[in-house]
């Protein structure tokens, strides 16, 4: 009747909420390509996504009926074609129309909450990790600050608050974040010790790297991280590009390599990730 548990087979449940403009679209797509080699997008939200198909690799399918239903139909189309990572970009327009099929009598909610709840069991069941973005609700603080002349003064800060969704529905993933306008990602709920109540700025390898551990995935080789710790010169990033993109010519590489904006101020990282999306097609 009992087994010995263990942790073989998890996938990670990730819940990104905050107001628009806080960049949870980026830091999904960020997050899952360092978790999964393939990765699925249901997008809800005007095929937003595909606005960063130059930085990542992605599928997306562009969700225009909003009912629960066709959420759970997009995500078993997903795990049949055998996708590593689906991002639910956004969640909250499942909210929306469950609120719509509610209407203003409690006594709806008797029939939206069955519906409500089989989203939720596709979403924990799922064979692919996923990572679902929340809307949080947009609020109006005053925030004190220093000014040059030395004095205090006051000054209007746009902020996100609660996740425009069911009430503790964060409570249904490994890993809950909040991201801020300054894309700082505060982790207000976490299954995994080494996450819990830390904050990352423009998070991405290092949470999916955690994450990845935690569950007992194999992390690649060190040289393979970061392969850019022996290079002396472009020459050396190219020389390495070439290695991986056989078929691609040096020259494209380096069209390619002068027109690549640095993340963070760093152009090496940003170099392998680019070399590592334009690999999967080939």
């Amino acid at each position: 009747m009992f087994k010995k548990a263990t942790k073989g087979n998890i996938k990670i449940r990730l819940a990104l909420s905050g107001a628009s403009g806080s960049g949870k679209t980026y830091s999904a797509l960020s997050i899952a390509t360092h978790l999964g080699t393939s990765i699925a997008v249901i997008d809800t939200e005007h095929n937003s996504a595909s606005r960063y198909a130059d930085r990542f690799t992605f599928d997306t399918c562009e969700l225009n009926d909003h009912h629960p239903a066709k959420y759970i139909e997009a995500i078993k189309a997903a795990e049949s074609a055998g996708y590593e990572v689906i991002i639910i970009d956004s969640l909250s327009h499942a909210w929306f129309s469950e609120l719509e099929l509610a209407g203003k009598s409690f006594d709806g909610w008797k029939n939206v909450r069955p519906i409500e709840r089989k989203l939720i069991d596709a979403m924990i069941g799922s064979s692919s990790h996923i990572i679902a973005t929340m809307r949080s609700k947009t609020e109006w603080i005053m925030e004190e600050y220093t000014a040059k002349d030395g004095k205090t003064k006051q000054a209007p800060k746009k902020i996100g608050t609660a996740p425009i969704q069911s009430s503790g529905i964060e409570y249904e993933f490994d890993l809950a974040g909040e991201l801020d306008y300054n894309h700082i990602l505060t982790i207000s709920k976490s299954r995994c010790p080494e996450l819990a109540d830390k904050t990352f700025l423009n998070p991405g390898k290092e949470i999916a790297d955690t994450l990845k551990a935690w569950i007992g995935q194999p992390q690649q080789p060190q040289q393979q991280q970061h392969p850019w710790k022996t290079w002396k010169s472009e020459e050396d990033a190219i020389a390495w590009a070439s290695k991986q993109l056989p078929d691609i010519t040096p020259e494209q590489l380096r069209q390619e390599f002068n027109n690549l904006s640095p993340s963070n101020g760093k152009k090496a990282p940003a170099w392998v990730e680019r070399v590592m999306q334009l690999k999967e097609p080939f």
